[in-house]
């Protein structure tokens, strides 16, 4: 069957448009917008890292809390919640406590919804818990060092006293050996 010249034109008129269309879009393309949280954690991580890499604590917290304010009901708000807890059972982080961890962690199990880092902050918890264990039993330890001390100094008291009693009756003793001395070396009458 053959087809005539208009069926032709028509043919390669389809073909061209289809052809042109396929190389132009009409409509621009939608970028993928992701979520504030999801844009700015990666910025609030490193800023706390940073912060904490420098010995910096408090800045590093502060950058955490702030950020899980911000964006609180996110994932990454939790994330926060965990590193807030892992910098503060940092041994260099002098202001951070076990008890504060304790409640950043529990806090973070709590919480509803997926959560990543779950085993870590049982292991984070667990460590803050034995630490704290470690350092009550250590004061306790020290505690009866003190009172033994206390008891030694009393005791090293007493012997003090009984020596000094014992050096003035050696003392007295030996005055009175003298005196029998002299007594006998002294010429009769």
């Amino acid at each position: 069957m053959r087809r005539g010249p208009r069926a032709a034109a028509i043919s390669l008129a389809i073909a061209g448009a289809a052809a042109g269309g396929a190389c132009v879009s009409p409509t621009p393309r939608i970028r993928e917008q992701r979520p504030a949280a999801q844009r700015n954690w990666p910025a609030a991580l490193s800023a706390a890292q940073r912060a904490a890499d420098e010995g910096r604590y408090v800045d590093a917290d502060r950058e955490l809390v702030l950020f899980s304010k911000l964006h609180a009901g996110t994932p990454e708000a939790q994330e926060s919640v965990f590193w807030r807890a892992l910098y503060k059972l940092d041994p260099r982080n002098g202001v951070g406590g076990t008890t504060e961890v304790v409640t950043l962690v529990d806090t973070l199990l709590l919480a509803r919804g997926t959560q990543p880092r779950r085993a870590e902050a049982v292991v984070v918890r667990r460590t803050a818990l034995l630490l704290d264990s470690l350092r009550r039993e250590a004061d306790e330890r020290d505690t009866v060092i003190v009172r033994d001390t206390g008891r030694a100094v009393a005791r090293e008291r007493e012997l003090e006293e009984q020596i000094k009693t014992l050096q003035d009756s050696l003392n007295a003793t030996i005055a009175e050996l003298e005196r029998i001395r002299k007594r006998l070396a002294a010429p009769r009458p």
